[in-house]
């Protein structure tokens, strides 16, 4: 009898582990299905962008995906044709990438190191309000910076909108907005390491450029990429800062793509060089991407544990 009832005991384990095996089984069919279903969605659009840069048949409607005839004028006629310079756009946009990659990092990572270890009287309302004006999205405040660009203008007599600097000024000005990642990532340091250094006889600018600074490499290399793609990829603050009599030679690459099929009377001469236009601007985006990834997990995971 004692017997009989720990066969039905063990009968209904083996039952029991079978039934979540097969459950497992397809739960992992079913994952990797949707996962290959959402990869064709994503990556059908590039392959279209990809194949219509080397088309020869320029117009925007066509019946067919792989080009009928292939070329490369598409390519040739960005840097050729004098109305719309595209090397220039690369150059201009290069040129404000670096510059505020290099500038919104030392803003962004300072102002982090001082809400992660000082405590003064305002940090708490200081910290609360950047989150709250960090949910607004941010052209909600383009006729707003667009009217101070103008009253700057007035005051210093140079005249601020329609130019590329202008565009570096505003999104330096807003580097220290987004403190929140790398604070959290210096909220993972420990503060032994940091009062170590200050028995030491070592200052806070010691401890944050020859200890805190090495040791947050990841966080260093995220917040550098993304205020890299600022620039790189910014069309709603150029069009509004670059619009009117603006010199075609100061275009950024997205405004200046924009350009190209903003009047609909020339979108089927322009469509594939535009495509090909939007096919180098993202080529060096996506190598960043692949080389830093491991960094960008990193410093992603790390500053989300404290905030």
């Amino acid at each position: 009898m004692e017997n009989d009832i720990i066969y039905d005991i063990d009968d209904k384990k083996v039952k029991k582990f079978a039934s979540l095996k097969r459950r497992r089984f397809f739960g992992t069919i079913w994952a990797n299905v949707a996962i290959a279903v959402l990869a064709i969605i994503w990556i059908l659009p590039i392959i279209y962008i990809i194949f219509r840069s080397f088309d020869a048949n320029t117009g925007l409607e066509v019946s067919h995906i792989i080009p009928q005839e292939w070329t490369l004028d598409n390519y040739k006629a960005l840097f050729t044709d004098p109305d719309r310079p595209y090397g220039r756009w690369l150059l201009n946009t290069l040129f404000l990438a670096v510059l505020n990659c290099i500038l919104t990092t030392t803003f962004t990572l300072v102002t982090a190191f001082a809400l992660s270890r000082f405590r003064f009287k305002s940090r708490k309302p200081l910290m609360n309000i950047s989150l709250i004006l960090g949910m607004f999205p941010g052209f909600m405040s383009m006729t707003a910076v667009y009217i101070i660009l103008d009253m700057l203008s007035a005051m210093c007599g140079y005249y601020l909108t329609g130019e590329i600097y202008a565009l570096l000024l505003i999104w330096v000005c807003g580097a220290g907005m987004g403190f929140f990642v790398s604070k959290g990532y210096f909220d993972t340091i420990p503060n032994a390491i940091e009062e170590a250094a200050l028995v030491e006889g070592a200052n806070m600018f010691t401890v944050f450029f020859k200890i805190f600074l090495p040791m947050a490499k990841p966080i260093i290399i995220y917040t550098a990429l993304t205020a890299f793609m600022t620039p790189w990829s910014d069309f709603v603050l150029s069009s509004v800062i670059l619009r009117g009599n603006v010199p075609v030679e100061n275009y950024t690459i997205a405004f200046g793509l924009y350009q190209m099929l903003s009047n609909p009377a020339t979108v089927n001469e322009y469509f594939t060089i535009f495509v090909a236009g939007c096919l180098i601007e993202a080529v060096p985006v996506v190598i960043l991407y692949i080389a830093l990834q491991k960094f960008m997990v990193a410093g992603i995971s790390a500053g989300a544990v404290k905030g």
